[in-house]
């Protein structure tokens, strides 16, 4: 069975790192337009790349597959050679052939369950151009039911019309496609865009645009779900975000790979920054049961750039990584899971995937994160969403998720945690994400039974909120920025240990008894830049202006002693409450969880 192209050309050269190798002195191939690469003479190739090179061990362990199949259509004259990765990222020869018309190499991959990669090198002797390339397994497709792409969309119609035309131009996808859905949730509307009418045409009948009220992601992906399993023949959905870009064939990997295992599994897809697009976001994911914290295993391995550090040269991306959750910003569910488990938690956005895949994964179906199966998503490096309304969501769902599945008493250090960030914000001067924090853990306590009505109240009550801080006032080419001076180098020294971090909270405690100078009331005392803005370096100042990722806005920052203890009573009340009441919390929160994920439940929210 073919499973995946070789050639599937780079859309920009900074993504050239991920289809082709680039070793100082020796890869010299360059892609034609038509997607052939030619290697020139005396040159050589390496296709030891996240886009280029085959996860073996995934199809070993996952699918049963006992022998890959490499199969290329090459002209010139030179050497054809097969390579393959152990665990631990060493890499070896298999067998070399010269180069001919077809060429045809076999290996058996049945010790490569644990880990390791396929991949080829090519040396010329003359000009040697490889006009195609593809990757076979012996294992049989177990499903041949066709799978609905999903796009949750708000305000981005620039982004979900540029998807659209790249699923369009893809015969291969469409083949295998039954519908694609947009779900509309914006004001902007992906069918009102200049280039939607053309890429209408094109899908015909293949696009269903629907337009409902602004649910979130939990909403909007919940609705996709749900129409693909009122299509009898569709057996899997593919979660897609909206501000990406997809390559046709990296979504074609992950249907080919939930086609061919023998039971279902969430096949997940990595996430490659859109504005760097050979960083990789993470590898795999889990929630840590120690602080009940979503993340990869090892926090170092994220945010990895492949340019910089290509697949040959990272020894830890040879392991096969398991994980508890894929991000949906693409991920393919199986109509067979949604009917065993139900649909998406209502949370809006935050966790909904995570919950949703621990939910799988305790009955029976586990995620994978398959590699070479990803698409570019514009990171949120830029900006801080636990500072902002969000934040409710942050802190409600995670509790909520940990009361459903976390395997340690009260959920492990998380509410010592959520207490540790809060003493942290408010010492910092950050009151609106407390407040927030605050009421996410009242609605918490109060249970389950709003939550699907509360859903398109959901941006809008934590805005009103907001309007009673005057830290959600952004400040760009005004008095403010200007008046301030900047702060130079980084911030001050870090607090290191226990007992260092308990003194700085104390003195930042008994700083908030200090009135504030008339001065630090008129204009911030120093300008911050995000990353000068640490937890510990903010509250050594009684105001202060941090300015956004670029620079062009800043929130001003002010020390209310009033506001500081309110909240801190509130917070410390609230976190106690849950920590006393977790048990009889989680029993009404598992109650009420089929209920909540159920389709009927759904369908009636979507009506409304």
């Amino acid at each position: 069975m073919h499973v995946a192209h070789v050639l599937s050309a780079p859309s920009g050269p900074d993504r050239r790192a991920l289809y082709l190798e680039s070793r100082s002195g020796t890869d010299r191939g360059e892609y034609h337009p038509d997607g052939s690469v030619r290697v020139p003479s005396g040159g050589a190739q390496g296709f030891a790349t996240y886009l280029g090179a085959f996860p073996a061990s995934y199809w070993a362990h996952w699918t049963g597959t006992q022998k890959v199949r490499l199969e290329l259509e090459v002209e010139g004259s030179g050497t054809v050679r097969l390579m393959r990765s152990a665990p631990d990222g060493t890499g070896a020869a298999v067998t070399s052939v010269p180069a001919a018309r077809d060429v045809a190499l076999e290996v058996d991959v049945r010790d490569m369950g644990e880990g390791g990669w396929l991949w080829f090198e090519i040396e010329a002797t003359d000009d040697v151009t490889v006009r195609a390339g593809r990757w076979l397994v012996d294992a049989a497709p177990r499903r041949a039911g066709k799978v609905c792409l999903s796009i949750t969309t708000v305000n981005k119609p620039d982004y979900c019309t540029a998807t659209l035309s790249a699923i369009a131009a893809s015969p291969a996808l469409l083949e295998a496609v039954d519908t694609v859905f947009v779900i509309d949730q914006g004001n902007d509307k992906v069918a009102d865009h200049a280039g939607f009418a053309d890429v209408a045409r094109a899908l015909g009948a293949q696009l269903t645009v629907i337009d409902q009220g602004n649910l979130g992601g939990s909403g909007g992906f919940s609705r996709g779900m749900l129409e693909t399993l009122d299509r009898p023949g569709s057996d899997a959905v593919m979660l897609l975000d909206d501000d990406v870009a997809v390559d046709p064939e990296a979504l074609l990997r992950a249907i080919r790979f939930h086609r061919t295992v023998p039971e279902p599994v969430v096949v997940g897809g990595h996430m490659l920054d859109y504005n760097d697009p050979t960083v990789l976001h993470a590898f795999s994911e889990v929630v840590d049961q120690r602080h009940f914290m979503w993340g990869s295993p090892d926090r170092e391995h994220e945010r990895h750039d492949l340019a910089d550090q290509p697949l040959r040269d990272t020894p830890w991306m040879h392991a096969r990584a398991d994980g508890d959750f894929n991000g949906w910003w693409m991920c393919l569910l199986p109509t067979a899971v949604m009917r065993a488990v139900g649909l998406s938690m209502p949370f809006f956005i935050k966790w909904d995937d995570a919950e949703f895949c621990l939910r799988a994964g305790e009955a029976g179906f586990p995620t994978v994160s398959l590699p070479g199966a990803a698409l570019w998503h514009v990171a949120w490096v830029d900006k801080d969403d636990t500072v902002e309304w969000q934040a409710r969501l942050h802190t409600r769902n995670r509790v909520v998720t940990a009361l459903l599945h976390a395997e340690r008493p009260r959920g492990g250090a998380l509410l010592r945690d959520l207490l540790a960030t809060d003493l942290k914000l408010l010492l910092g001067m950050r009151y609106y994400p407390v407040d927030l924090h605050v009421r996410a853990l009242q609605e918490v306590l109060a249970g389950p039974a709003t939550l699907h009505d509360g859903l398109e109240r959901t941006v809008a009550d934590a805005l009103d909120v907001g309007a009673r801080y005057v830290e959600t006032v952004r400040h760009g080419d005004d008095a403010v920025l200007a008046a301030a001076p900047r702060q130079d180098g980084g911030p001050g020294p870090r607090p290191q240990g226990a007992r260092a971090q308990a003194i700085f909270a104390t003195k930042g405690v008994l700083r908030t008894l200090r009135p504030v100078g008339a001065t630090a009331r008129r204009r911030p005392d120093v300008v911050l830049s995000r990353a000068q803005a640490t937890w510990w370096e903010v509250p050594r100042h009684a105001s202060a202006l941090v300015l956004s990722g670029d620079e062009s806005t800043g929130t001003w920052l002010r020390r209310d002693a009033r506001t500081f203890w309110r909240l801190a009573l509130a917070t410390v009340a609230s976190h106690l409450k849950v920590a006393l009441r977790w048990r009889s919390l989680s029993a009404t929160w598992k109650a009420a969880a089929d209920d909540l994920t159920a389709l009927g439940t759904w369908r009636r929210t979507f009506e409304k």
